[in-house]
Protein backbone atom coordinates (compact mmCIF):
# COMPACT_ATOMS: atom_id res chain seq x y z
CA UNK A 1 0.00 0.00 0.00
CA UNK A 2 1.38 3.43 -1.05
CA UNK A 3 0.86 6.79 -0.78
CA UNK A 4 -0.75 6.69 -4.59
CA UNK A 5 -3.30 4.48 -2.31
CA UNK A 6 -4.39 6.31 0.72
CA UNK A 7 -4.60 4.96 3.83
CA UNK A 8 -7.01 5.73 6.76
CA UNK A 9 -6.77 3.57 10.43
CA UNK A 10 -9.49 4.24 12.76
CA UNK A 11 -8.82 3.26 16.04
CA UNK A 12 -12.19 3.39 18.04
CA UNK A 13 -12.07 2.80 21.45
CA UNK A 14 -14.28 0.68 24.03
CA UNK A 15 -15.60 3.48 26.16
CA UNK A 16 -17.06 5.17 22.79
CA UNK A 17 -18.68 1.84 22.49
CA UNK A 18 -22.49 0.47 24.04
CA UNK A 19 -22.44 -2.55 24.65
CA UNK A 20 -19.77 -3.43 22.20
CA UNK A 21 -21.96 -1.52 19.29
CA UNK A 22 -20.47 0.95 16.90
CA UNK A 23 -22.74 4.99 17.75
CA UNK A 24 -25.23 5.42 14.65
CA UNK A 25 -22.52 8.48 13.61
CA UNK A 26 -19.68 6.44 13.42
CA UNK A 27 -21.64 3.59 11.23
CA UNK A 28 -22.60 6.55 8.90
CA UNK A 29 -19.04 7.87 8.82
CA UNK A 30 -17.82 4.51 8.05
CA UNK A 31 -20.51 3.93 5.40
CA UNK A 32 -19.28 7.07 3.38
CA UNK A 33 -15.38 6.27 4.20
CA UNK A 34 -16.14 3.27 2.70
CA UNK A 35 -18.29 4.53 -0.50
CA UNK A 36 -15.61 7.06 -0.94
CA UNK A 37 -13.29 3.98 -1.80
CA UNK A 38 -10.86 4.55 1.23
CA UNK A 39 -7.95 2.12 2.11
CA UNK A 40 -9.75 2.00 5.78
CA UNK A 41 -8.56 -0.54 8.39
CA UNK A 42 -10.58 -0.11 11.79
CA UNK A 43 -8.53 -1.05 15.34
CA UNK A 44 -10.79 -1.81 18.17
CA UNK A 45 -10.81 -1.88 21.61
CA UNK A 46 -12.81 -2.93 24.39
CA UNK A 47 -11.50 -2.40 27.50
CA UNK A 48 -14.73 -1.94 29.07
CA UNK A 49 -16.29 -5.59 28.42
CA UNK A 50 -12.86 -6.85 29.09
CA UNK A 51 -13.49 -5.42 32.74
CA UNK A 52 -16.71 -6.68 33.06
CA UNK A 53 -15.79 -10.24 31.82
CA UNK A 54 -13.29 -10.34 34.41
CA UNK A 55 -15.76 -9.19 36.80
CA UNK A 56 -18.10 -12.39 36.22
CA UNK A 57 -14.78 -14.67 36.64
CA UNK A 58 -14.20 -13.00 39.82
CA UNK A 59 -10.55 -11.48 38.51
CA UNK A 60 -9.50 -7.63 39.88
CA UNK A 61 -8.46 -5.38 36.87
CA UNK A 62 -5.56 -3.68 37.31
CA UNK A 63 -4.06 -0.75 35.56
CA UNK A 64 -0.64 1.08 35.44
CA UNK A 65 -0.09 4.04 33.30
CA UNK A 66 -3.20 3.94 31.61
CA UNK A 67 -2.13 -0.08 30.66
CA UNK A 68 -4.46 -3.07 31.78
CA UNK A 69 -1.94 -5.59 33.97
CA UNK A 70 -2.33 -8.88 32.13
CA UNK A 71 -1.83 -12.40 33.75
CA UNK A 72 -2.51 -15.67 32.37
CA UNK A 73 -5.78 -15.57 33.76
CA UNK A 74 -6.52 -11.99 32.60
CA UNK A 75 -4.74 -12.85 29.08
CA UNK A 76 -7.52 -15.56 28.28
CA UNK A 77 -10.45 -12.93 29.22
CA UNK A 78 -8.67 -10.09 27.25
CA UNK A 79 -8.43 -12.92 24.20
CA UNK A 80 -12.10 -14.38 24.24
CA UNK A 81 -13.40 -10.82 24.47
CA UNK A 82 -11.77 -8.94 21.87
CA UNK A 83 -11.28 -11.64 19.32
CA UNK A 84 -13.81 -13.96 19.68
CA UNK A 85 -17.10 -11.86 21.17
CA UNK A 86 -16.50 -7.65 19.86
CA UNK A 87 -14.53 -8.88 16.79
CA UNK A 88 -17.09 -10.96 15.48
CA UNK A 89 -19.83 -8.28 16.64
CA UNK A 90 -18.45 -5.49 14.70
CA UNK A 91 -18.12 -7.47 11.75
CA UNK A 92 -21.31 -8.52 12.00
CA UNK A 93 -22.54 -4.98 12.50
CA UNK A 94 -20.67 -3.57 9.42
CA UNK A 95 -21.81 -5.91 7.24
CA UNK A 96 -24.93 -5.48 8.44
CA UNK A 97 -25.18 -1.63 7.14
CA UNK A 98 -23.26 -3.13 3.85
CA UNK A 99 -19.99 -2.73 4.60
CA UNK A 100 -17.77 -5.81 3.71
CA UNK A 101 -15.85 -6.31 6.70
CA UNK A 102 -13.78 -8.90 7.82
CA UNK A 103 -12.44 -9.83 10.92
CA UNK A 104 -8.68 -10.09 12.30
CA UNK A 105 -6.52 -10.05 14.65
CA UNK A 106 -2.43 -9.36 15.14
CA UNK A 107 -2.05 -13.62 15.13
CA UNK A 108 -3.78 -13.74 11.88
CA UNK A 109 -1.04 -14.07 8.62
CA UNK A 110 2.09 -13.09 10.65
CA UNK A 111 0.36 -9.60 11.34
CA UNK A 112 1.85 -8.61 14.04
CA UNK A 113 4.55 -9.78 16.62
CA UNK A 114 5.04 -8.43 19.80
CA UNK A 115 7.33 -8.63 22.87
CA UNK A 116 6.48 -8.67 26.59
CA UNK A 117 6.90 -4.66 27.49
CA UNK A 118 9.17 -4.36 29.88
CA UNK A 119 10.38 -0.82 31.78
CA UNK A 120 14.05 -1.05 33.80
CA UNK A 121 14.20 -4.40 32.45
CA UNK A 122 11.57 -5.56 34.37
CA UNK A 123 7.41 -6.75 32.87
CA UNK A 124 5.22 -4.92 35.13
CA UNK A 125 2.27 -4.89 33.18
CA UNK A 126 2.32 -9.05 33.03
CA UNK A 127 1.82 -10.28 29.75
CA UNK A 128 1.13 -6.68 27.82
CA UNK A 129 3.13 -6.28 24.44
CA UNK A 130 4.84 -3.92 22.30
CA UNK A 131 4.73 -4.57 18.77
CA UNK A 132 7.99 -5.53 17.43
CA UNK A 133 7.29 -6.15 13.67
CA UNK A 134 4.28 -5.65 11.31
CA UNK A 135 3.64 -7.69 8.40
CA UNK A 136 1.18 -5.84 5.95
CA UNK A 137 0.59 -8.51 3.54
CA UNK A 138 -2.98 -9.49 5.03
CA UNK A 139 -4.20 -6.37 5.45
CA UNK A 140 -3.39 -4.88 2.24
CA UNK A 141 -4.56 -8.06 0.13
CA UNK A 142 -7.97 -7.62 2.27
CA UNK A 143 -8.04 -3.87 1.40
CA UNK A 144 -7.07 -5.05 -2.35
CA UNK A 145 -10.35 -7.05 -2.24
CA UNK A 146 -12.83 -4.56 -1.11
CA UNK A 147 -12.98 -5.40 2.54
CA UNK A 148 -12.37 -3.73 5.44
CA UNK A 149 -10.05 -5.22 7.71
CA UNK A 150 -11.49 -4.77 11.59
CA UNK A 151 -8.76 -5.39 14.10
CA UNK A 152 -8.27 -7.00 17.12
CA UNK A 153 -5.48 -5.81 19.22
CA UNK A 154 -3.55 -9.70 20.50
CA UNK A 155 -0.60 -10.53 19.00
CA UNK A 156 1.62 -13.31 19.77
CA UNK A 157 5.58 -13.37 20.55
CA UNK A 158 8.25 -15.02 18.66
CA UNK A 159 6.84 -18.21 20.78
CA UNK A 160 3.31 -17.34 19.44
CA UNK A 161 2.64 -16.75 23.18
CA UNK A 162 -0.32 -14.24 22.63
CA UNK A 163 -0.10 -10.84 24.41
CA UNK A 164 -2.24 -8.33 25.04
CA UNK A 165 -1.79 -5.25 22.75
CA UNK A 166 -3.14 -1.67 23.61
CA UNK A 167 -5.33 -1.08 20.78
CA UNK A 168 -3.72 2.56 20.73
CA UNK A 169 -0.25 1.58 20.19
CA UNK A 170 -1.19 -1.63 17.83
CA UNK A 171 -3.04 1.23 15.70
CA UNK A 172 0.20 3.54 15.29
CA UNK A 173 2.05 0.48 14.60
CA UNK A 174 -0.41 -0.72 11.68
CA UNK A 175 -0.32 3.27 10.35
CA UNK A 176 3.00 3.45 10.03
CA UNK A 177 3.78 0.04 8.51
CA UNK A 178 0.47 0.97 6.04
CA UNK A 179 2.46 4.19 5.33
CA UNK A 180 -1.21 5.89 6.49
CA UNK A 181 -2.21 9.09 5.64
CA UNK A 182 -4.04 9.63 8.44
CA UNK A 183 -4.71 8.14 12.14
CA UNK A 184 -7.34 8.53 13.47
CA UNK A 185 -8.19 7.87 17.69
CA UNK A 186 -12.27 8.01 18.25
CA UNK A 187 -12.70 7.67 22.06
CA UNK A 188 -15.54 9.13 24.48
CA UNK A 189 -14.31 12.27 24.90
CA UNK A 190 -13.69 15.49 22.22
CA UNK A 191 -9.60 15.46 21.99
CA UNK A 192 -7.12 16.63 24.16
CA UNK A 193 -8.29 19.20 26.65
CA UNK A 194 -6.11 21.59 28.64
CA UNK A 195 -7.53 20.76 31.74
CA UNK A 196 -9.41 17.33 32.06
CA UNK A 197 -12.08 18.97 33.70
CA UNK A 198 -13.11 20.79 31.41
CA UNK A 199 -14.33 20.23 28.18
CA UNK A 200 -14.40 23.28 26.67
CA UNK A 201 -10.53 23.22 26.52
CA UNK A 202 -9.73 21.03 23.92
CA UNK A 203 -6.70 21.70 22.27
CA UNK A 204 -7.05 22.12 18.52
CA UNK A 205 -3.89 21.43 17.23
CA UNK A 206 -0.59 20.45 18.52
CA UNK A 207 2.61 19.93 16.73
CA UNK A 208 5.02 16.98 17.20
CA UNK A 209 7.74 19.14 19.05
CA UNK A 210 5.55 20.20 21.68
CA UNK A 211 3.75 16.68 21.97
CA UNK A 212 6.87 15.53 22.49
CA UNK A 213 7.45 18.19 25.48
CA UNK A 214 4.28 17.12 26.87
CA UNK A 215 4.61 13.78 27.25
CA UNK A 216 8.37 14.49 28.89
CA UNK A 217 7.16 17.32 31.36
CA UNK A 218 3.72 16.30 31.82
CA UNK A 219 1.93 13.39 31.01
CA UNK A 220 -1.56 12.88 31.07
CA UNK A 221 -3.13 10.19 33.09
CA UNK A 222 -5.07 7.29 31.85
CA UNK A 223 -6.15 6.35 28.10
CA UNK A 224 -5.12 9.36 27.36
CA UNK A 225 -1.32 8.56 27.45
CA UNK A 226 -1.07 5.51 25.49
CA UNK A 227 -3.01 7.68 22.46
CA UNK A 228 -0.14 10.60 22.82
CA UNK A 229 2.23 8.02 23.09
CA UNK A 230 0.89 5.77 19.98
CA UNK A 231 0.62 9.49 17.92
CA UNK A 232 4.06 10.50 18.36
CA UNK A 233 5.49 6.87 17.12
CA UNK A 234 2.67 7.55 14.11
CA UNK A 235 4.11 11.22 13.50
CA UNK A 236 7.85 9.98 13.75
CA UNK A 237 7.35 7.23 11.71
CA UNK A 238 5.79 9.00 8.21
CA UNK A 239 2.35 9.20 9.22
CA UNK A 240 1.36 13.40 8.40
CA UNK A 241 -1.70 13.61 10.37
CA UNK A 242 -3.07 12.48 13.89
CA UNK A 243 -6.95 13.27 15.09
CA UNK A 244 -8.00 12.58 18.68
CA UNK A 245 -11.83 12.64 18.13
CA UNK A 246 -15.58 11.71 19.65
CA UNK A 247 -17.82 9.50 17.30
CA UNK A 248 -19.91 12.75 15.72
CA UNK A 249 -16.78 14.35 14.79
CA UNK A 250 -15.31 11.15 13.01
CA UNK A 251 -16.33 12.24 9.31
CA UNK A 252 -15.65 15.33 9.64
CA UNK A 253 -12.44 14.78 10.25
CA UNK A 254 -11.56 12.21 8.03
CA UNK A 255 -13.13 14.24 5.01
CA UNK A 256 -12.50 17.41 5.99
CA UNK A 257 -10.10 17.69 8.56
CA UNK A 258 -12.82 19.94 10.37
CA UNK A 259 -15.13 19.42 13.97
CA UNK A 260 -14.68 19.54 17.40
CA UNK A 261 -11.48 17.76 18.22
CA UNK A 262 -7.28 18.06 18.72
CA UNK A 263 -4.90 17.34 15.35
CA UNK A 264 -1.14 16.34 15.93
CA UNK A 265 1.12 17.06 13.18
CA UNK A 266 4.51 17.16 12.30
Amino acid sequence: MTRAEPALVVKYGGAAMTGGRLSAAAMHALTVLVGGCRRLVLVHGGGREVTEEAARRGLTPRFVDGLRVTDPDMMDVVRTVLVDRINKDLVGQLQGIGIPAIGLSGEDGGMMTARTLRVDGVARFGRVGEVTAVDTKVLTEACEAGLVPVVASVAPDADGLPHNLNADTAAAALAAALSADQLVYVSDVQGLMADPADPSSVIARLGSDDLAALLRDRPPLGGMLPKLSGALTALRSGVPVVRLVDDQSLLGACTAGTGRGTTLHL
